[in-house]
C-alpha cells in the first residue's frame, strides 16, 4: 500500500509557502542574513531540529519570524525549488501554493521583486515536473478588512499561475464577512475564493465564509462536524474541505491525529482531500499524512484515488494540467487493477 500510494499522482490544495520552510532551511537563512540575535529570542539556543509549539498563537510567532527570512527574489525562488524538490519525490503533480504578500511588503521587499521571486521559483518547479497555482491570502489578524494591500497586489502585479485569494491567521475575534469586498474584487479577477475557517473558530465561520466570501473550498472546516445542518449544506452544495491532520493536532485543534474529525466527515459525503499546511513546520509530507489516512482512518487505495479525483476537481488548474493528471490515474487506478 505504502509502495503504491509512493507512485500514485498527487495534488496538494492546501499548502503555504512560508510554511515548507524547514528547520535546515531557518537555520541558513539565518546563517545567510546575519540575524542569529533575533533568532535567539524566538528559540534560545538556536533554531531546533524539529520545531514545535505550545498553541496556535506560539506557531504564528514562530513562522512568523521564518517569513521574515525570506528578504529577496532569490530567497523566494530558492525556497520554492527546495519545495518542489520535496514534492517532485513523492509524485505531487500539481499544488496549489499559498504565500503572504502582506508580510512581505509590511518587511519591505518591493512588489516586483516578491513577483520575480516567486515567477523564478514557479519556473523551477515546472522544470522539475511539479506545476504550481499561486493563493494569496490575507493574514487577518494582521492586515484589517479596511486596508487592501494584497487584494492591490492580485489585482495589478500578482505573479504568472495566481488563482485565488485566501484569508488565514488568527480566526477568533477575526471574522470573514469584513473581507467580503476583497473577495468580491478576486471573483471579479476570474479568481477563486479558498479562506480558512473553521480550524479554531466554530461552524458560524465556516457559514460566513460561504454566505459573506463565496468560498469555492475551505481551509480546513472540520469544526463543521459540530453542526449537522452545515454539514448538510456543505454536503448539498459540494462544497470542498482542505483538511491538515497533523497540522490540526500539533496546534491542539483536535487533542491527537486518532480524535481527528476526518472519518467522520468522509462518512457524512463531504468532498474533501488531506494536505499537509505547513510541512517544513511540522515535520510532515503528503506521503506521511495519507499513510494516516490509511492507519488510522481505513482509507483504502480506491478512497485514496477518488480523493485524488476530487482534488482534481476542486482545483484551479489549467485544462492542460488537468487532462495530464487525470491520465496518470487512470493509468495508475489500471495497473492496481491489473495487479
Amino acid at each position: 500500500m505504502t509502495d503504491r500510494l509512493a507512485t500514485m499522482p498527487k495534488v496538494e490544495l492546501h499548502l503555504h509557502l512560508e510554511g515548507s520552510m524547514s528547520p535546515e532551511t531557518v537555520r541558513s537563512l539565518v546563517d545567510r542574513h546575519g540575524t542569529d540575535a533575533d533568532a535567539e529570542s524566538i528559540w534560545p539556543g538556536g533554531v531546533p531540529e524539529v520545531f514545535s509549539f505550545a498553541d496556535f498563537p506560539d506557531f504564528v510567532r514562530q513562522y512568523l519570524f521564518g517569513l521574515s527570512l525570506l528578504r529577496s527574489a532569490d530567497d523566494l525562488a530558492d525556497t520554492t525549488e527546495n519545495l518542489a524538490i520535496e514534492l517532485a519525490r513523492q509524485h505531487v503533480c500539481y499544488a496549489e501554493v499559498t504565500s503572504t504578500a502582506f508580510t512581505h511588503f509590511r518587511g519591505g521587499m518591493s512588489t516586483e521583486e516578491y513577483r520575480q521571486g516567486l515567477d523564478e521559483g514557479r519556473r523551477r518547479a515546472s522544470a522539475r515536473g511539479v506545476e504550481i497555482g499561486w493563493v494569496f491570502d490575507i493574514p487577518r489578524d494582521l492586515e484589517p478588512a479596511e486596508l487592501t494591500t494584497t487584494i492591490d497586489f492580485v489585482s495589478a502585479t500578482a505573479p504568472d499561475g495566481t488563482v485565488a485569494l485566501g484569508l488565514t491567521g488568527l480566526e477568533v475575534g477575526f471574522p470573514p464577512a469584513p473581507y467580503a469586498p476583497h473577495f468580491a474584487r478576486a471573483k471579479a479577477l476570474g479568481l477563486g475564493a479558498v479562506p480558512h475557517a473553521g480550524e479554531t473558530d466554530g461552524p458560524d465561520a465556516v457559514r460566513s465564509a460561504m454566505d459573506d466570501l463565496g468560498a469555492d473550498r475551505i481551509g480546513h472546516g472540520i469544526s463543521s462536524i459540530d453542526d449537522p445542518e452545515l454539514i448538510r449544506r456543505i454536503v448539498d452544495e459540494g462544497l470542498f474541505l482542505e483538511v491538515c491532520p497533523s497540522s490540526n493536532a500539533l496546534l491542539g485543534v483536535v487533542p491527537s491525529l486518532a480524535d481527528h474529525p476526518l472519518p467522520e466527515l468522509i462518512a457524512a459525503g463531504v468532498r474533501l482531500c488531506i494536505n499537509t499546511d505547513d510541512p517544513g513546520w511540522f515535520a510532515t509530507d503528503l506521503m506521511t499524512e495519507l499513510g494516516y489516512g490509511t492507519s488510522l482512518f481505513g482509507i483504502d487505495e480506491r478512497a485514496h484515488i477518488r480523493m485524488q479525483r476530487d482534488a482534481l476537481d476542486a482545483s484551479f488548474a489549467t485544462d492542460h494540467v488537468r487532462a495530464s493528471i487525470a491520465r496518470e490515474l487512470d493509468e495508475f487506478e489500471s495497473a492496481g487493477v491489473t495487479q
